[in-house]
């Protein structure tokens, strides 16, 4: 679990978000002239949702550089690419569902086809022809504000910004939580309302967790769910919003298929004009939505709902993802060399006999340790992930059980060794001098990745080469 978002301060994380869904919402609205491009308007919208997403989410440490107008300006930019949005999803469906093979539910079907189609037609025009002008204006003042910010510290007082990881989690934890609580009210077809408002906290939630699949063990699946999730929830409301459609659509026919009707009658031209009626194909929809709706419904109960179900799962796996992300983390920065015996210097300081084992795993590799000198023994449990210079590490201490219970699942995976600590004005040298094998390890931790290292007079002479990175000398390498 490493990466630049996991180690920045809270300010600069929010901006590199901030930043990186403005460079997508930038891309693809140089592509709304394209309109063979049929992608581009949604690729736009999902960008400028993630960007608003992220300045709602961290609106306190943005609030210098994000101001009230430029929030307005996205806001209206998002209403405006709405109404074609909503057309093109509707006018899928239709085309989808639609019985055009049979003749009595044909003309409805065509006609509505044809109204959702001009709509479309008519909106993305619209959107072609002002939104990428509009976006552009606030676009180049929100990334001149974003790319740089003033931090003031004063000397000889810790940095007091909060990590970005640790805000982050609170964000989303918020949304989680928002997110459960607002679909655990949803019971039956009509509770569109408040599977929507869930469906808006769940993508907000998607939003803020997308940034960190990379860098986080578990979010990519976690993201996955959660897109499942939206999809299915997004379909009722789409749904929701296609049965308010066809109603209308029915009111306006039926008003235009009765003066139709009185104009053949007038004119002897019954029989034609009866063959032309759009109610049949209108009717036959929407009791085709009624049935998607109640069918999304049920799953969204039984698959999602259910006690234990995957709205269960899916809280767990996301609230132990923001769990490691709360995880105060001390990153450690040292070098490793390879020494050809152990310098006498070292004797003349006191030993600790360390015996360490590893638990299976992968992404993560946890490792149980027992210190022992004059005063007695502690153990201690510590996780670290990455390699070479710089590593995150979590430790606590834990007791003599919990130990026991640990080191059985070693087997296999263990080393012995005798460290000796010599000073070294504020840092230290760690010499270990392993009892399992012919071997000697001298370690330093570094303030900063690029501190320079000088070897002392009484190590010197003993080393034989600088092997940080090398995972050969890995202690989780050499246990055996």
């Amino acid at each position: 679990m490493s990466g630049p978002l996991l180690e920045v301060s809270a300010p600069e994380g929010a901006r590199l978000v901030a930043l990186r869904y403005l460079e997508q919402a930038s891309a693809a609205a140089d592509r709304l002239h394209d309109a063979d491009d049929d992608e581009a308007l949604h690729d736009f919208r999902v960008a400028i949702r993630r960007l608003r997403s992220c300045l709602r989410a961290y609106r306190e440490l943005l609030s210098a550089s994000v101001g009230k107008k430029a929030r307005r300006r996205l806001r209206a930019i998002a209403k405006r690419t709405n109404p074609g949005r909503d057309a093109e999803v509707q006018l899928g469906w239709v085309r989808a569902e639609g019985d055009v093979e049979r003749a009595r539910t044909a003309p409805g079907v065509r006609w509505l086809e044809a109204q959702l189609d001009a709509q479309t037609c008519a909106a993305y025009e619209q959107i072609r022809e002002d939104l990428h002008a509009r976006f552009l204006k606030v676009e180049s003042e929100l990334r001149a504000r974003l790319a740089s910010y003033e931090v003031r510290f004063v000397v000889g007082e810790p940095d007091p910004r909060p990590r970005f990881a640790r805000v982050a989690a609170e964000a989303m934890r918020a949304q989680l939580d928002v997110l459960v609580s607002d679909l655990r009210e949803v019971k039956k077809t009509g509770d569109e309302a408040l599977a929507h408002d869930a469906r808006i906290h769940g993508k907000r939630l998607r939003y803020l967790l997308e940034p960190f699949r990379g860098e986080l063990d578990g979010a990519k699946g976690a993201v996955k769910s959660l897109k499942q999730l939206q999809d299915l929830l997004g379909d009722l409301n789409d749904l929701h919003n296609l049965t308010a459609t066809v109603g209308q659509a029915l009111e306006e026919t039926a008003l235009s298929r009765a003066r139709s009707l009185r104009k053949a009658a007038m004119n002897g031209a019954m029989e034609s004009a009866l063959e032309k009626d759009e109610r049949p194909g209108l009717l036959a929809l929407l009791e085709k939505i009624q049935a998607d709706r109640a069918a999304r419904m049920e799953r969204l109960k039984h698959e999602w709902l259910a006690e234990g179900g995957r709205l269960d799962a899916l809280r767990d796996e996301v609230s132990g993802l923001l769990g490691a992300l709360e995880e105060e983390q001390d990153v450690e920065i040292e070098r490793k060399y390879l020494l050809n015996a152990l310098p006498p210097a070292c004797r003349a300081y006191p030993a600790v006999d360390i015996d360490q084992g590893y638990l299976p795993g992968e992404k993560l590799v946890e490792r149980v340790r027992r210190k022992r000198t004059t005063d007695g023994a502690t153990f201690v449990r510590t996780v670290k992930h990455g390699e070479g210079v710089k590593r995150i590490e979590l430790e606590e201490e834990c007791s003599d059980t919990v130990f026991s219970t640990l080191w059985s699942l070693t087997e296999g995976r263990r080393l012995r060794k005798r460290r000796y600590v010599i000073p070294a004005g504020e840092l230290e040298w760690e010499v270990d001098e392993f009892t399992d094998r012919a071997l000697v390890l001298a370690e330093i931790e570094l303030p900063t990745e690029d501190a320079e290292v000088e070897l002392p007079d009484w190590l010197a002479p003993y080393v034989e080469r600088d092997v940080t990175g090398d995972p050969t000398y890995l202690n989780m390498n050499l246990a055996r």
